[in-house]
């Protein structure tokens, strides 16, 4: 008896420490990483102007994860079904990117509107960390060359792997 009971003692130990859980912590963006079901607790929305018409866009799920070596994609889908991406590289420690941007330097590289690109300019997304959150709050600033803006905020976007 008291074998079976050190040897279940000694299995659970051995257990908890060979856990398979990965590293947590993103050294990029100061938060630890989510799992893909918190992408639905995003709030904030999204506004588009073209021409004398302003249409809102409700976020339903965002989140945030790597699409290669120090770039991200930074995706949100709408109640609408719509869907709109941006593509960023991190090159330094600060929150904003720009388009177009400098090499070396953090970049708001493209943009997608139901999975059509956007001729950008004069564009910024600002990425800011919430660490009493552990989630992401995103200002997005998209102009166009063919006059469109996209302007809004979304809150508690997760940064997944």
């Amino acid at each position: 008896m008291k074998r079976t009971l050190l040897l279940l003692l000694s299995l659970s130990v051995f257990l908890g420490a060979c856990s398979t859980e990965e590293e947590k912590a993103s050294p990029q963006w100061g938060i630890d990483f989510s799992s893909e079901s918190t992408s639905g607790f995003a709030m904030g929305s999204v506004d588009q102007y073209k021409a004398e018409t302003k249409t809102s866009y409700i976020v339903k799920m965002a989140n945030l994860r790597s699409a290669g070596e120090d770039v991200f994609a930074l995706s949100y889908t709408f109640e609408s079904g719509d869907a709109l991406e941006l593509r960023i590289v991190k090159k330094s420690p600060g929150n904003d990117y720009f388009f177009p941007g400098n090499l070396g330097e953090n970049q708001l590289l493209s943009a997608t509107f139901n999975g059509k690109p956007l001729l950008l300019v004069d564009s910024k997304v600002s990425i800011q960390p919430r660490t009493d959150e552990n989630k992401l709050a995103t200002a997005t600033k998209l102009q166009t060359s063919e006059e469109v803006v996209f302007d809004g905020t979304i809150g508690r976007v997760p940064l997944v792997k």
